[in-house]
């Protein structure tokens, strides 16, 4: 896969509750900016405008560390291409590599986020499949799709540098490989031997753990945070008792701890996030999507991807892996350089 040869670039990403800007210099991430607004900010409070304001100061930040020269790029990808985000770019169709999403990427200048023009990469559609509850097997994703391709990338490259051909930790021509993205959305994302997107299947899980904690009668008995170190223990219970009881009366439980002095407020909030994922990943083993696949790659930020990680290996007899940190923390940039990098091609013109 193609990641061009972007000497200077920027990797925008937003998703539902924050937004990132991280300044690349050749592949390798030298600055980065948060921004704890995303598109639910857009669609609830502050409409586009506190999105763009975010973006451009994020923007701001990393291109201090430009020594003032411009990047070559800047693109943009996830919910920041979506209907909510800063322009709508539609989903292109599974499945689909670099070069689909180049064919759909769009390019915009948009002067009150930055100087130069922002290419905003599409996300990927699974279509429905046939019958009358066929309409559930479509799946959408933005963000995700430059995560797996940017994962792919890396993980091919290291076995290539570790002198295998092949590689056992990734698809083949007879198999196929799926990466998992938690977060606000679980993503489920299988790609084919090319490192090309098939399909996804997504859950509401992490907004799912943050409306329980915020939104309903549990956060009295909740710390304001969910940790970020869960307690084991803690963690261990809730999956046990999800498991036996379900979502619903194990989430209750969290206000019979609080009560009865069971747990302290961060196993309380240890044992919601054990059992939302748990329950998550109970639902996710029954899916065709990880039905044999030949492997399963865990992504995203700590401690998720661990817990997810664990619960799979728990249930499955697929080997389940967790990317290390460098990958996970460089993926979603560097696939979106790959599309920019092949949008460059499909739109240079021909020397026929």
């Amino acid at each position: 896969m193609d990641r061009g040869k972007f000497r200077l670039a920027i990797a925008l990403d937003g998703g539902t509750t924050n937004t990132r800007a991280r300044l690349l210099r050749d592949g390798q991430v030298v600055a980065t900016s948060r921004r704890a607004v995303g598109v639910r900010d857009s669609v609830l409070t502050t409409g586009r405008a506190g999105l763009a304001e975010a973006v451009c100061n994020a923007l701001a930040e990393v291109l201090l560390a430009t020594d003032g020269h411009a990047p070559e790029v800047i693109v943009a990808a996830g919910m920041l291409s979506s209907e909510v985000g800063l322009t709508a770019v539609p989903h292109v169709l599974a499945p689909a590599g670099p070069r689909e999403l180049a064919r759909g990427s769009v390019v915009c200048h948009l002067p009150e986020v930055a100087d130069q023009p922002i290419l905003f990469i599409p996300g990927v559609r699974t279509p429905p499949s046939a019958g009358p509850d066929g309409w559930a097997d479509a799946d959408l994703m933005r963000g995700e799709e430059c995560e797996t391709l940017g994962a792919w990338s890396l993980l091919a490259e290291s076995e290539r540098q570790a002198g295998r051909s092949a590689s056992p930790h990734l698809a083949t021509a007879s198999s196929r490989t799926v990466f998992l993205w938690p977060g606000s959305h679980t993503k489920a994302v299988e790609v084919d031997e090319e490192g090309r997107i098939l399909r996804s299947y997504t859950s509401l899980a992490g907004e799912l753990t943050g409306a329980l904690a915020a939104h309903t009668l549990l956060a009295a008995s909740l710390p304001e945070g969910l940790p970020d170190a869960p307690d084991p223990e803690a963690v261990a219970a809730g999956a046990r008792l999800v498991a036996r009881s379900g979502l619903g009366r194990a989430a209750f439980l969290v206000r019979i701890a609080a009560l009865s002095g069971v747990f302290k407020a961060h196993e309380r909030a240890s044992f919601l996030v054990g059992a939302v994922i748990a329950d998550d990943v109970a639902n996710l083993v029954t899916q065709p999507i990880l039905d044999a696949p030949a492997c399963i790659w865990v992504g995203g930020r700590q401690p998720q991807r661990s817990l997810y990680g664990h619960w799979l290996r728990a249930q499955l007899q697929t080997p389940v892996f967790e990317l290390d940190d460098d990958v996970a923390n460089r993926a979603s940039a560097i696939g979106a350089l790959a599309v920019a990098a092949q949008f460059g091609q499909e739109t240079r013109p021909s020397s026929s």
